[in-house]
């Protein structure tokens, strides 16, 4: 399979040379940035073809392409609409594990997905008590065709991102790996699921689905059913007051997992969320999709708070030089003289943007965009760098912050923060 892969991703390139070509013969030869918007849609629409064929770390490469505005068109769907497999072939699956058919297993089933990604598909069902379920498959064979791409460091760059990808060492590419690995254990999955849904349990808008432990193996997930609406479906038709909502909890569950309950899920994309309006106007927002989460070591904890309690900090002096240190505490910083350049600069004030007011910050495509930049042009010039032990923390943050970004929401999120985590000042007696 990891060969059909390198092949895809030959005619994805082809595709994007065709494209460049086609402008030459037939318009003005000089590259404009809409031509390079026109050869970047064509190289997309061939990767989701490509990518809905072979799932698997092809899928997982095109969920991440599709952050980019030229890819969202068409690659957006890959987060949770690709072609499915057909039902017999799952339904082979869960009874290979469960021992029976799903029809046999459940009260009702229903053979068509609601959803399906890059390494399984997601069934309604309904249980013999009425309760109603999803079922997660993982797809027939998807295990071995993941391993083997895996086993390729190029690959795994490109999981990582293209401005990251090339800056990680070999300890972060086995990190990388072996995360998107533990994605192929459901029953890891479940038990990460249940962890964040207790670390949240009374928050006023997180909600997460119940796992029904005796329908569950290592390659099936039954969870209670989630409702609402996809972040793409709120983004284009979502109130402001609901797009404010949904922004803030989903900011909460990514920036407020790690920093105040050691969690992270490390796969922040749109399809793993579901936003549902209440009859009172507010808003529940449902986390999916826990495959690559994990619990993070108290020193990362620790380091990464002091980065956070800088950035939320009054005073400029302290914030400054607490900042400086958290880097250093953090592993971020690869050389102090780095501090000084442009690059850190712009990267530092984009971090601090939305944490400058206590009021609302327009969280938009614009400010996602410069985050992004500036991380990678900060790792690229060399002071700073994305050691293993917080690659799938940084990775997740940059990708959050681009799901936040498509409700291009104003809210209050310096004062979330702070309710989350504190100021770190420690009071004097």
């Amino acid at each position: 399979m990891s060969d059909e892969r390198k092949a895809a991703e030959r005619r994805v390139g082809w595709s994007r040379l065709w494209a460049r070509a086609k402008q030459i013969v037939t318009t003005d030869p000089t590259r404009s940035d809409e031509d390079d918007r026109v050869i970047d849609e064509e190289a997309a629409r061939v990767l989701a073809v490509q990518a809905g064929r072979l799932k698997g770390g092809l899928a997982k490469v095109a969920q991440l392409a599709a952050y980019a505005p030229a890819g969202q068109r068409a690659l957006g769907e890959l987060w949770d609409s690709a072609p499915p497999v057909q039902a017999g072939s799952i339904a082979k699956v869960i009874e290979q594990d469960l021992g029976q058919a799903p029809q046999a297993l459940f009260a009702s089933w229903d053979p068509t997905p609601l959803a399906a990604a890059s390494l399984g598909q997601v069934h309604a069902a309904k249980l013999r008590d009425g309760t109603d379920v999803v079922v997660k498959v993982q797809y027939p064979g998807i295990a071995e065709s993941l391993k083997a791409d895996l086993d390729d460091d190029g690959f795994v760059r490109k999981l990582a991102g293209a401005d990251l990808g090339r800056t990680l060492d070999d300890d972060a590419l086995s990190a990388l790996g072996e995360a998107v690995r533990g994605e192929l254990d459901y029953r890891a999955e479940a038990t990460m699921l249940e962890r964040f849904a207790a670390a949240w349990e009374g928050h006023r808008a997180l909600r997460f689905p119940t796992v029904v432990r005796e329908l569950s193996s290592t390659r099936v997930l039954t969870m209670t059913r989630a409702r609402g609406q996809s972040v793409v479906a709120t983004a284009g038709g979502g109130s402001p007051d609901v797009r404010r909502q949904a922004g803030l909890a989903i900011f909460e569950a990514c920036w407020g997992s790690p920093l105040a309950h050691r969690l992270l899920n490390a796969d922040p994309n749109p399809g793993n969320f579901l936003i549902d309006e209440q009859k009172d106007g507010s808003v529940h927002v449902w986390c999916l999709d826990f495959g690559c989460a994990l619990e993070l070591p108290e020193s990362v904890r620790e380091a990464d708070r002091e980065l956070w309690w800088a950035l939320v900090d009054q005073d400029a002096v302290k914030a400054g030089e607490r900042f400086r240190m958290g880097l250093a505490k953090s592993g971020l910083l690869k050389r102090t003289d780095s501090l000084a350049h442009t690059v850190h600069r712009e990267w530092e004030r984009a971090l601090a943007l939305p944490m400058a007011t206590s009021g609302d910050f327009h969280w938009s495509n614009a400010y996602a965009r410069e985050l992004v930049e500036t991380t990678g042009r900060v790792l690229a010039a060399g002071g700073m760098q994305l050691p293993a032990k917080i690659l799938l923390l940084w990775r997740q943050r940059l990708g959050a912050a681009s799901v936040i970004a498509m409700l291009d929401p104003r809210a209050p999120f310096r004062r979330a923060l702070v309710d989350l985590i504190g100021t770190g000042k420690v009071a004097l007696r």
